[in-house]
């Protein structure tokens, strides 16, 4: 299925825009919200259990019992893809880019002495290879309804994002594409949705591990998959897909960063127009009052999200009726929406199978409140998710000081000239290893 033989070196070339060229402003800006929002991801997601669990696992596997825990950029490269995929409040386009895409770059930055410049530059390739391989691995819908995956993509992805930003040469770039494929995970999407959810989500911490562990082997000569994204035996159908769209369509689509959402709320992307309306219609009713009974209309795809009970300590950012409970006890998004989630939602709760998205609430002193749900969209969700601000609000609300202090001033957000070569970012390095190893 491949066009022309030629997808990988296409590929690298098309990302010579990140690694060589000027940038554009709007995707330098971009770029820095997209940091901003995985740091305030990250920040989130390391209370929550199941991350601790995976931190306790890892570490107790990389050192004997009783040993002294020693950062490493494999460790930090796989604790950060954890803890910000925790919460599930990370970005979005087509799967979750930031994860393993900043994580394994900031993972290896302080040793290979990064620039602020090179930082944003392997992340805007990182997700440009992301948004690319996704699009061309698209699955069709009978196929995708038995095996797909988000995350079995971006091995390569965050292996392309280190890449540029240690400046690579094309063949390296090649050679590392095959390496990193070789380190890919399953694709299990497809059973995501059976309760328990998975605690250890979309496992972003081993992909970006995977991946700074790929770039490294590969830069002490070893190789890995001989030309994997082409043929019929590309890595499109080892992926788990059934089909390979690689066009100039394809790498004329607006720069990934452009086109990734930025969530309002710790919860899959496809809940959120449904958390919007109900929050919106929330508002509107009086404080002596309160929400009796609510039904959402929804086309079948919608119904796995409408479990009431939540067995697992991931279910809560897959079950509505349990997020609506939060919105209505005005619970903070965030990391206490893992702590106080209910465990058995017992108010009136109804969902309705219909082509109209719509939410509906029913009040105790009778008042019928309804409104239509909006559609988003996985290939760009850029509208539909926070704007500038919101992003910066949400980044206040889960950093902490420190690693605050450390970022925005560096980030110059409101500026769009380049990030100045020299920028001393040792400060951001330390705040991140503090956590991660606390």
């Amino acid at each position: 299925m491949a066009q022309d033989g030629k997808s990988a070196p296409r590929l690298i070339a098309h990302l010579h825009q990140f690694r060589d060229g000027p940038w554009q402003p709007n995707v330098l800006q971009r770029t820095k919200l997209c940091l901003v929002d995985s740091l305030g991801c990250f920040s989130g997601g390391l209370s929550l259990t199941h991350f601790k669990q995976s931190t306790a696992g890892f570490k107790r596997t990389l050192f004997s019992t009783g040993a002294e825990i020693r950062s490493s950029p494999f460790l930090r490269a796989y604790l950060y893809g954890q803890a910000v995929i925790a919460m599930d409040y990370d970005d979005t386009l087509y799967g979750h880019p930031g994860g393993p895409v900043i994580g394994a770059i900031l993972a290896v930055a302080s040793e290979s002495n990064f620039t602020l410049d090179r930082i944003l530059r392997g992340i805007a390739a990182g997700y440009e290879t992301h948004g690319i391989l996704c699009e061309a691995t698209k699955p069709s819908p009978e196929h995708a309804a038995k095996i797909r995956s988000v995350g079995n993509l971006d091995t390569i992805a965050a292996a392309l994002g280190i890449s540029v930003a240690l400046n690579l040469d094309d063949e390296m770039i090649e050679r590392i594409i095959g390496v990193s494929a070789a380190h890919s995970i399953v694709p299990y999407t497809a059973k995501w949705y059976e309760r328990p959810v998975p605690g250890m989500k979309n496992n972003i911490g081993w992909i970006a591990a995977g991946a700074v562990l790929a770039v490294n082997l590969a830069l002490e000569g070893q190789t890995g998959i001989t030309q994997p994204l082409e043929g019929d035996k590309g890595f499109w159908r080892m992926a788990g897909s059934d089909r390979w769209v690689f066009n100039e369509d394809l790498l004329g689509k607006p720069p990934a960063v452009l086109r990734t959402g930025f969530k309002h709320y710790p919860a899959c992307w496809h809940t959120q127009e449904y958390l919007k309306t109900f929050s919106t219609l929330l508002a509107q009713v009086d404080a002596e009052d309160d929400v009796l009974d609510i039904v959402i209309f929804a086309t079948p795809d919608i119904e796995k999200f409408c479990d009431r009970n939540l067995i697992g300590t991931a279910d809560v950012a897959f079950s509505l009726p349990a997020m609506f409970e939060l919105l209505i006890a005005g619970v903070e998004p965030g990391p206490l929406w893992a702590a106080k989630k209910p465990q058995l939602v017992e108010r009136g709760f109804h969902y309705m199978r219909s082509d109209e998205r719509q939410v509906l609430i029913n009040t105790r002193k009778g008042r019928e409140l309804t409104a239509s749900v909006g559609l988003n969209s996985l290939s760009d969700g850029a509208g539909n998710g926070l704007d500038y601000d919101g992003v910066l609000a949400k980044f206040r609300r889960l950093a902490p000081a420190d690693l605050q202090l450390a970022i925005l001033p560096l980030l110059n957000l409101e500026s769009s000239d380049e990030a100045e070569v020299g920028t001393d970012i040792a400060q951001l390095y330390e705040n991140i290893f503090k956590l991660l190893m606390q």
